[in-house]
């Protein structure tokens, strides 16, 4: 499946972020989105993800027969990991994973909520009881990653990352972005040469 972008193109009021801009996703290849602070990669990624309306283009996706659907007719083949993710403060994280999969209709059962936090370098066990909102940033960043594929997208968006992880934690994003590869695609926005080095080809902002 790939994720097509024509000419998209998003302004507030009469000021224009990005574009218009024009690239399409491959399976088994990262995209690398970069440009300084305030060029609008994480607009431009709230776009890919049907978050927010382009104001000028597309996004759709493409199905192995062409078959084009938006990205609202497909939002379970998009998994998303972005800074401004809200997760369940008064829930655990295995309560937080199992509450997204019910409602994307791909109940999980314990056992794969546990492989996927452990996946990310989170305990289920010690983290059994502790409710999420007693996290710290970077344990709420892991969780997150978990959650972005949580329904083995065919299409990965990663915005930032690598936010306030430690060494382990970027070591967790690679194997993401790794895993990824093997079903489907990525688009990783960034300013971490590291995290761009993972990327097969840009797009600056």
């Amino acid at each position: 499946m790939r994720l097509v972008a024509e000419n998209v193109s998003r302004a507030f009021g009469p000021r224009r972020i990005f574009g218009p801009l024009s690239f399409a996703t491959e399976p088994g290849r990262v995209l690398g989105v970069a440009g300084p602070n305030g060029s609008g990669k994480t607009t431009l990624v709230k776009v890919l993800a049907g978050l927010l309306r382009p104001s000028e283009g597309s996004v759709r996706l493409e199905g192995p027969a062409g078959a084009r659907l938006s990205v609202h007719e497909a939002a379970g083949a998009i998994g998303w990991c972005a800074p401004d993710l809200s997760l369940y403060g008064e829930l655990t994280p295995a309560e937080n994973l199992e509450f997204f999969a019910r409602v994307a209709g791909r109940p999980r059962a314990r056992d794969e909520v546990d492989g996927r936090l452990a996946s990310v370098g989170l305990d289920p066990r010690r983290l059994r009881s502790i409710r999420t909102r007693f996290l710290s940033t970077g344990q709420r960043q892991r969780l997150k990653l978990a959650y972005s594929v949580l329904s083995d997208p065919a299409v990965l968006l990663l915005d930032e990352p690598g936010s306030n992880l430690d060494e382990a934690g970027h070591r967790a994003v690679a194997a993401i972005v790794a895993g990824q590869r093997e079903r489907g695609s990525v688009v990783l926005a960034t300013n971490d040469p590291a995290e761009l080095a993972l990327a097969d080809e840009r797009v600056t902002l």
